[in-house]
């Protein structure tokens, strides 16, 4: 279990793999908020999280920028 990304809770957030179809699913048992992505046989709850977490980087990282140019108008 791991610290979920967007309402901060300690072990709330919950992995699971499909080895089958080849995804990984983490979601908060609190907030409600999940994040799929494509595994392989190697693939570990650890990395699906990590992705999420890099994921949500990303998009922090998106927003600011527009926010930036907007600002620049």
């Amino acid at each position: 279990m791991f610290t979920c990304p967007f309402c901060n809770h300690d072990k709330a957030v919950i992995a699971k793999m499909d080895h089958l179809t080849e995804k990984g699913l983490v979601e908060c048992t609190v907030c409600g908020q999940k994040y799929t992505c494509n595994i392989t046989h190697l693939s570990e709850p650890i990395d699906v999280y990590s992705d999420w977490i890099d994921a949500c980087d990303k998009a922090n990282k998106e927003d600011g920028e527009e926010a930036k140019e907007e600002d620049d108008l």
